[in-house]
């Protein structure tokens, strides 16, 4: 049984093509609120894919690069797109900090122990619960994107999540701590997905093994050259493809 409340959302424009929604969920076994915004364009009508944005450790829910994809994906696409925060991330914490040091602590709670993966996966949950009540979202057809920390986090909510049909991962191996677990969940999945690399990464063996664990059918291998996904159109692009072919099938846009 989950066990979730959902707050009333604070509604706002973003855009005139845009609405969005931040929300306040409960997670209830941890004792702890955490934090969200829900997106979906004005010009859509019935109900639209849902699309999951996992943000990588040096950033938040409302980082640019994923505002960017956002817009792409929600204002000329017709996706439901929902973000939430990491568990040391945004509103869920106190005050400022740098990019570098928010890195830092997420790098370092790694390391130390699995503490933040259960309720991390857990908040993915109760927010894929609370967004299939919204009557604009159609359940059947949900997507997940995320690099990095949205990997780390993300991979074994597809695993255990059914109703997750398609996803991109990407910039996270084997190498990484907690690597068994990693590999378990791996193993479980079998949704088409889309596996993106930074070509000259050191650690491209070890995020290649990572992609071979998984059952899935269709799944590609990825790399990009500039530093950074989203310094890639055309691998951007090609993200923006992939949820189009796998999610949008039953849409006309």
């Amino acid at each position: 049984m989950s066990f979730h409340t959902i707050s009333a959302p604070i509604v706002y424009s973003l855009k005139p093509r845009i609405i969005a929604r931040e929300f306040t969920i409960h997670n209830e076994p941890e004792k702890k609120d955490f934090f969200g915004t829900v997106w979906h364009s004005r010009a859509s009508s019935g109900v639209r894919p849902l699309l999951l944005l996992g943000h990588q450790e040096d950033e938040d829910r409302h980082s640019p690069d994923l505002m960017d994809f956002m817009h792409l994906m929600c204002g000329k696409y017709g996706f439901v797109v929902a973000a939430i925060d990491g568990p040391m991330h945004g509103d869920r914490r106190v005050g400022t900090v740098e990019q570098s040091m928010m890195k830092h602590e997420f790098d370092q709670a790694w390391r130390d122990g699995e503490e933040t993966i259960t309720p991390m996966v857990m908040d993915w949950k109760l927010t894929i619960d609370a967004l299939c009540e919204l009557t604009e979202v159609d359940a059947r057809h949900i997507g997940y994107f995320g690099l990095s920390m949205g990997t780390a986090y993300g991979l074994e909510v597809v695993a255990t999540d059914l109703r997750i049909s398609a996803a991109i991962f990407g910039q996270w191996g084997t190498n990484q701590a907690h690597h068994e677990r990693l590999l378990k969940y791996a193993k479980r999945i079998n949704c088409p997905v889309d596996f993106y690399a930074f070509v000259k990464d050191p650690n491209l063996i070890h995020q290649k093994n990572l992609l071979e664990t998984f059952r899935s059918e269709e799944k590609q291998w990825i790399t990009y050259a500039k530093s950074g996904f989203f310094n890639n159109p055309k691998q951007v692009e090609m993200a923006k493809d992939f949820f189009v072919l796998h999610l949008l099938d039953n849409y006309l846009y």
